[in-house]
């Protein structure tokens, strides 16, 4: 029976492992937003802003202290005390004061009752919390942008790669079949060799496009956060032209929905809690405060003797009132008025930036999608004409030149059809992050 379990545990392991191999776009985000380095210091930082809003917390809670405090009078201090008291009238007499040893033990309470500062840095704890809340989106939205648009290249270049392999299978047989011909001596030796050039070019390709699948494929590893030599592959996706080009208008919030937009407002807010903060630096501030305390004397050091311990407790306000500090506030608080301009300006050019953004890329994507079109057509026509051109060279009704000519054709065709079917992809995701909407479009694909 154990052997029976190592069994299916392990081939349950190696079917797991098969499958995990093939990754789709889906896999590839989730795997990123787990394990890729940028979000996870993102992460880190939320963590750290949280904990920060729970000391401004904690700053307004009571404080207790405890202290405790050991003396050792190495010399006892000597005092002049009027000779009148030792019946020495006109004289003065010293006298030591104080014993060798003194403990104290104390307990001290502080509680705010009125700061207005300290509201103020409880709602900045909070606004910055919000910040890297942002932050953090921002992140993600980053790597999935970059993760997107790695895994489309890395699936144009194989589709790519596919189809060369292809027109390379065929150029093979034809030059197989007119090689044999040339030995039979039905075909030129030229004919051999522009068909063989042919070939060399395609396979050449080839190759290249094999290399650069292999580089994608670990520009994908590195934006995913895994490791390099991790053996993965893409999932069989089939990859056209028709999800990118289903095109959606913009929502009427889509300046809302960016979240460069949303962190230069926060910025605003930070600015304006300055200036609200830089106002109660003039404002009093009043505090409770209370403490018990337990003091001995000893001449010798004998204090675990529960006698001759001395209580005190005492219990007051503070009042602090601000009066003059050489007008350091007014100067904070003029700069924070202007640090208000500063941020209200970078929100307008944040607006006016991504109004450009969205229409560049509308009109980016337009473009694509019209290339698109052309550059599928014009792969239609070149797949047709090499078929046709084959069927004729091997029925004898046309040249070798004619067959290289159609495979050079077709092969310029291939490499226009993939480059604009990458453009459009890239185009449809600017288009999608320019509008704030990337997160909602990957997430619904299918």
């Amino acid at each position: 029976m154990k052997k029976l379990k190592f069994l299916i545990l392990g081939a349950l392991i190696i079917q797991f492992s098969a499958s995990a191999q093939k990754l789709t776009l889906r896999q590839c985000i989730d795997y990123a937003s787990a394990n890729n380095g940028n979000i996870k210091i993102a992460a880190y930082n939320t963590d750290i802003a949280q904990k920060k809003v729970e000391e401004a917390i904690g700053a307004g809670l009571p404080q207790i202290t405890g202290t405790g405090t050991l003396t050792d009078n190495l010399k006892i201090a000597t005092s002049l005390m009027p000779g009148a008291i030792f019946g020495k009238p006109g004289t003065f007499v010293a006298i030591q004061t104080g014993v060798k040893y003194n403990v104290n033990a104390a307990l001290a309470l502080t509680q705010k009752i009125y700061d207005p500062s300290f509201l103020l840095a409880l709602e900045a704890s909070k606004i910055s919390k919000l910040y890297t809340d942002q932050s953090l989106r921002k992140t993600n939205e980053s790597t999935v942008y970059s993760v997107s648009k790695t895994y489309y290249q890395t699936l144009v270049i194989g589709k790519q790669r596919s189809t060369l392999q292809a027109t390379l299978d065929a150029s093979e047989k034809t030059l197989a079949s007119t090689d044999l011909k040339y030995r039979n001596g039905a075909a030129k030796k030229i004919d051999v060799d522009k068909i063989r050039v042919s070939y060399n070019n395609t396979k050449s390709q080839l190759e290249q496009s094999d290399l650069s699948y292999k580089q994608s494929l670990n520009n994908l590893k590195y934006a995913m956060g895994m490791p390099v030599d991790a053996d993965v592959a893409l999932a069989d996706t089939n990859i056209d032209d028709q999800e990118a080009s289903k095109y959606s208008p913009a929502n009427e919030d889509y300046i809302e929905n960016r979240v460069d937009y949303q962190l230069q407002k926060t910025n605003l807010l930070v600015d304006q809690i300055a200036k609200r903060k830089s106002f109660s630096e003039f404002l009093p501030s009043l505090s409770f405060t209370a403490s018990y305390n337990y003091q001995a004397m000893r001449q010798e050091f004998n204090f675990f003797d529960s006698e001759h311990w001395y209580p005190g407790a005492n219990i007051g306000l503070t009042l602090s009132i601000p009066i003059f500090d050489g007008f350091q506030k007014v100067s904070r608080l003029n700069q924070s008025e202007i640090n208000i301009k500063i941020a209200e300006q970078n929100l307008k050019l944040t607006e006016q930036a991504i109004k450009v953004d969205a229409s560049n890329y509308e009109i980016q994507y337009r473009n694509a999608l019209d290339n698109i079109k052309t550059e599928k057509d014009n792969l239609t026509l070149a797949e047709e004409v090499y078929k046709n051109t084959q069927i004729d060279y091997q029925h004898g009704a046309g040249t070798s030149l004619d067959l290289v000519q159609a495979e050079s054709s077709l092969r310029e065709a291939q490499n226009n059809y993939f480059s604009k079917l990458l453009n459009l992809y890239i185009a449809r995701l600017d288009l999608e992050q320019s509008r704030g909407s990337l997160m909602n479009y990957i997430n619904n694909l299918k």
